[in-house]
């Protein structure tokens, strides 16, 4: 079971890395690019949940940084759904990407995630 998250931040919010943090104030992080009031809050929420307590499902065959990533998802395909893509060393999870379903097995890396590789942000990826 995983006690803190790191997320790993693209270039338009400075790049590098945020120190480890719990579990509530990483999703207080990661809420704000979601904003106050979004519907997509509870998912971020759920899958946090997930993540937390090793939850998360494999990535099939996509890498990042030469890793086999974890994805927790959490919400309803076209109505409002968050999903974490994360690796996970020791008891910390590396957040790199964030995004939701676009259809069953289907994800679209919308909310950030890095500007090349499998999980590039704005690509759409099937697991």
């Amino acid at each position: 079971m995983a006690t803190s998250m790191v997320v790993i931040k693209i270039a338009s919010w400075g790049g590098g890395q945020t120190t480890p943090m719990s579990q509530a104030t990483a999703q207080k992080y990661l809420g704000n690019l979601l904003g106050n009031g979004s519907p997509r809050l509870t998912n971020l929420s759920q899958a946090m949940n997930q993540a937390f307590n090793d939850q998360g499902k494999a990535c099939g065959t996509l890498t990042y940084n030469s890793q086999a990533p974890k994805h927790a998802s959490a919400g309803v395909i076209g109505v409002s759904s968050v999903t974490l893509f994360y690796y996970v060393v020791g008891v910390t999870l590396y957040c790199f990407a964030m995004g939701e379903h676009k259809g069953a097995s289907s994800y679209k890396i919308s909310d950030f995630g890095p500007s090349a590789g499998d999980f590039q942000y704005n690509k759409t990826i099937q697991l």
